[in-house]
């Protein structure tokens, strides 16, 4: 199977216990494999065929507002409805963008985007913006914290 066929590919139960006894990604193998009565083998060959489909990623995440001189916001796009899978994939590559998804809703996308010093808020506008086609208007909303907010570093 190739990472296209992602889309196809569902998780099932056994996949979904795994995943959750993985949740801190340091687990070993063979602890999630006695947890949930499978061997070591069945638990590498399936986190294997998830991570070579791209339906999982085993990343380290860190709080935002444990990082001096950082923040981080979602931004909400309104986009023309010419090509958003286009604009999708064009948002999802600027800089200092964590993850995007199209949505229900007044946006038509959300971006979580992260800033620090160097890639301050009015950079992103000045420069990232101006590579995404499209673009009608949005709206930012800067986190200002959060229980259980973590994001991938990506500055």
């Amino acid at each position: 199977m190739h990472k296209q066929e992602h889309k196809q590919y569902k998780l099932d139960k056994i996949d979904l216990e795994i995943v959750h006894h993985l949740y801190d990604g340091r687990t070993p193998y063979k602890d999630v494999a006695e947890k949930i009565g499978l061997t070591t083998n069945t638990v590498r060959n399936r986190v294997n065929k998830m991570l070579e489909l791209g339906v999982l990623q085993i990343i380290s995440l860190v709080d935002p507002n444990a990082v001096d001189r950082h923040e981080s916001a979602f931004i909400g796009f309104k986009i023309t409805p010419y090509d958003i899978n286009k604009t999708m994939e064009q948002i999802a590559g600027l800089k200092g963008v964590v993850g995007a998804a199209t949505v229900s809703g007044r946006f038509d996308i959300i971006a979580v985007v992260m800033f620090n010093e160097e890639h301050s808020y009015s950079r992103f506008l000045d420069e990232e913006l101006a590579k995404v086609d499209n673009l009608l208007g949005m709206e930012t909303f800067f986190a200002i914290g959060g229980k259980t907010w973590q994001l991938r570093y990506v500055l």
